[in-house]
């Protein structure tokens, strides 16, 4: 039998943490929230939320800051600019070749 592993869209990251991390009564408040921290209108918002188009890096970043100010997490992984890749060694062996 093969397990299928599946892949959540940036969609459905964004509303599982809102369904299971924000109680009802403020869910309306954080969603107002995201909006004035993305600077996006509520309708782009809500393509975002409902995987009409993809959320922008600069958006996630935003989103981040906010859920890592409410629920002390960061629900979207970004690249770090200027990092070293992962599994690249970041020293040189001194040779030239």
């Amino acid at each position: 039998m093969q397990t299928e592993i599946k892949h959540l869209t940036d969609a459905e990251i964004l509303r599982h943490w809102l369904d299971y991390s924000v109680p009802r009564g403020e869910y309306n408040k954080i969603k107002t929230r995201f909006v004035e921290e993305c600077l996006v209108s509520v309708s782009t918002f809500k393509n975002w939320l409902y995987g009409k188009c993809r959320i922008p890096e600069s958006g996630k970043r935003d989103i981040n800051r906010v859920t890592l100010e409410y629920s002390g997490i960061e629900i979207f992984k970004i690249a770090k600019p200027g990092g070293i890749p992962e599994g690249v060694c970041g020293e040189t062996s001194g040779e030239a070749i």
